[in-house]
């Protein structure tokens, strides 16, 4: 029996209108799978074509010292980018835009961004915001795939401000290891100067020892001082006391003796006038013997002598009392010492004087029976002399007279007056004598005190020393592991991006329509074997045939060629029409054809066997199958129903063979098993519904048939 002159489709061929109707059931999964994926080949691909409005209200701001506008930068970036279509507009416009579906997302920057983005290195930071808007209702893809870009946006930022404050730190940390350095070098010039300072507060410790020990001896010194002052205090009221008697005793002593000067004033006249006589008496002595009456010159050498001796004791009085001795040593310039010693020398020579005159005359008295002559010859001058020497004793009383009540008293006044002064000062300083041991006893306590907190400061010293030596040690160790940080323009970008993304694929699917293609050829072949058993009549025959199994093998002469141009016209569409690139174009036809053969099997199996009821059934089947094989999102999404039925339907093992041979490479033994087993035991199965047919005579013939 030659193919195309079997019974069927000599019956086919009488009925008008099938042979093209066949023909176009042989296009109906080109039809789904072709032109459907034709529409959504590069979906993503065409993602910069969706519409997206951007509204700038960004103002520019100080970002690290330098004038920043982010706002535009990233409007430009995104407008150039061209990821998406960025359109710039208005903010109404945008809001506008969005709710009619024009636009598809708006993205605003507020006008606080680049201010905000300036904050995130400081003490307060406030995270910049950019706010994007959908309109889901408009397309819930298209909300995918601009929430998608949105999110790469939002990673693009934040790795673009990343990178700001990266470059930031670096250069800080870099910073941060010159100090480091520096205070280093600062910590060992510490160590070293707390090493000196340590070094003084111990000599300072010697000195304080020493001034303890000095402040105890001042204490006990200042006590036997300000007993010294109490006893200097009424020893000065005694010297007020002396000095004002010593004023007075000098007073009387220059009155005696010029009152005794005024006295014997007529004595010294009688005595010069005698001497005058006597040198006339000489004259005339040596003209006459005469006889010398000495006792005028005993009674005024006697007198003169008493004189002298009373002058010398009164002297000799004044010089041994304790207060002209007291005066005498207070006299800072001396004067009054000078004058009473002058005194004295004149009182000395006067007396010396005086004796060696008195000696003289008697000497002259005594030979000058004997040496008239001479006497006469010598007389003269001797007189003369005893003239001059009582002359100059007189003058000495007067000089001797006028230095102490001039010089002597006024000095003893003086001295009185000091006196009174000083006793004055000691009792001020004797009031104060008790203020001075307690300030004594306080230094003593305070060097006390000093000392203890010199020991208490060598110890911390100690310690400060120890921990600037751990401190330059640690710094320097802290500059060494920071010199391991760069701030190169590579580190920057490393600190913005740490981790390099390395994907891999063990498949590559290059568009929409090629990650698709799996599922629409399996729905498309499902759909075309449906529409075929819906449409061509499995239980009509030209003649009875003698068994199940040649009735059914009457069928496949028009049956399998239907199928079979389904597979091959679809999967050569695909890769003509759409541009499909597959890992293996020949497995994949070879799929399309064993899947092509199991669904019509099978759904011949239903249709022969249950008639329209078996039509309905495979569309609920196929309704079942669109989302229990996993085609278009992974069956771990689905609800547990669609988990359970997911190894049970037939496009599952198709779509995951189309899969393999399409976009991934690997093997599809296992579908292939499973779709061959389905198309084989539906075939088998078949014939015993055809033989069962048969024997209950339930065929028709087209004499009967509605479709002639």
């Amino acid at each position: 029996m030659k193919f195309w002159k079997s019974t069927e489709w000599q019956r086919v061929r009488k009925i008008r209108g099938l042979p093209l109707l066949l023909i176009g059931i042989a296009l109906i999964p080109s039809l789904y799978a072709v032109i459907f994926l034709s529409s959504l080949w590069d979906a993503y691909g065409n993602v910069n074509k969706l519409p997206v409005a951007i509204v700038n209200q960004d103002r520019a701001a100080k970002i690290n010292g330098k004038t920043q506008h982010l706002g535009n930068n990233l409007t430009k970036n995104l407008v150039d980018g061209k990821q998406l279509k960025i359109i710039k507009t208005t903010k109404s416009q945008a809001a506008s835009g969005l709710k009619s579906g024009k636009y598809y997302m708006t993205i605003t920057i507020p006008s606080d961004f680049t201010e905000n983005s300036g904050t995130l290195l400081s003490s307060n930071p406030v995270q910049p915001e950019i706010k994007i808007a959908h309109n889901t209702g408009q397309g819930f893809i298209a909300e995918k795939m601009t929430t998608s870009a949105a999110e790469k946006l939002q990673t693009k930022v934040s790795q673009s401000l990343q990178k700001v404050y990266s470059q930031t730190l670096v250069t800080a940390t870099t910073a941060s290891k010159d100090g480091f350095n520096t205070g280093s070098e600062g910590a060992s010039k510490l160590s070293s100067g707390i090493s000196q300072l340590q070094d003084g507060t111990k000599q300072l410790q010697t000195g304080t020892t020493a001034l303890q020990s000095g402040s105890a001896q001042l204490v006990t010194g200042l006590s036997q001082y300000t007993s010294g002052v109490s006893s200097a205090n009424s020893g000065s009221a005694q010297l007020v006391a002396g000095a004002q008697q010593l004023a007075t005793q000098l007073q009387k002593v220059s009155d005696e003796i010029n009152a005794k000067q005024q006295a014997k004033a007529s004595d010294l006249a009688q005595l010069d006038a005698g001497l005058t006589e006597l040198t006339q008496g000489l004259e005339k002595l040596g003209n006459v013997d005469a006889t010398v009456d000495t006792s005028i010159v005993d009674n005024g050498s006697k007198s003169l002598k008493d004189d002298f001796s009373k002058v010398t004791s009164d002297m000799t009085q004044l010089l041994s009392d304790p207060t002209m001795q007291e005066a005498m040593k207070n006299d800072k310039n001396q004067n009054l010492n000078k004058k009473v010693q002058q005194l004295t020398q004149h009182l000395e020579e006067t007396k010396n004087s005086a004796d060696s005159l008195q000696k003289s005359i008697l000497a002259q008295i005594t030979t000058l029976k004997s040496r008239l002559g001479d006497l006469s010859k010598n007389g003269a001058g001797a007189v003369e002399q005893a003239q001059q020497a009582i002359k100059t004793l007189n003058a000495s009383l007067t000089e001797v007279s006028n230095g102490i009540a001039t010089q002597a008293v006024p000095g003893a006044q003086k001295l009185a007056q000091g006196a009174s002064q000083l006793n004055t000062g000691l009792s001020q300083l004797n009031a104060n004598s008790g203020t001075l041991n307690q300030g004594a006893s306080q230094l003593n306590s305070g060097t006390t005190q000093l000392l203890e907190g010199e020991n208490q400061a060598i110890v911390a010293l100690g310690q400060a020393n120890t921990g600037a030596q751990t401190l330059s040690q640690k710094l320097a160790d802290g500059a060494v592991k920071l010199s391991s940080i760069h701030n190169q323009k590579s580190n920057v970008t490393a600190l913005s991006k740490p981790v390099k993304k390395d994907n891999s694929d063990l498949s590559k699917v290059a568009n929409n329509g090629t990650g698709m293609a799996p599922y629409m050829m399996s729905v498309g072949l499902f759909v075309g074997m449906v529409a075929f058993s819906a449409i061509f009549d499995f239980m009509t025959v030209g003649k009875k045939p003698k068994n199940g199994f040649l009735w059914w093998a009457d069928k496949q002469t028009v049956n399998a060629p239907v199928w079979i141009a389904q597979a091959l016209l679809m999967t050569a569409l695909l890769f003509i029409v759409d541009g499909m690139q597959t890992q293996n174009p020949v497995m994949t036809f070879i799929v399309a054809l064993v899947a092509s053969f199991a669904f019509n099997q099978f759904v011949i199996l239903f249709n022969v066997a249950f008639g329209k009821l078996g039509s309905g059934i495979m569309l609920i089947l196929m309704v079942l199958q669109l989302s229990a094989s996993a085609g278009t999102y992974p069956i771990e999404l689905s609800n547990g129903f669609f988990n359970a039925i997911h190894p049970w339907m037939p496009m599952t093992y198709s779509v995951h063979a189309l899969r393999e041979t399409i976009s991934i490479g690997g093997s599809v033994a296992l579908d292939l098993t499973v779709l061959l087993s389905l198309g084989i035991v539906s075939m088998i199965l078949t014939w015993g519904v055809y033989e069962v047919k048969l024997r209950h005579n339930q065929l028709s013939f087209p004499q009967s048939s509605i479709a002639e």
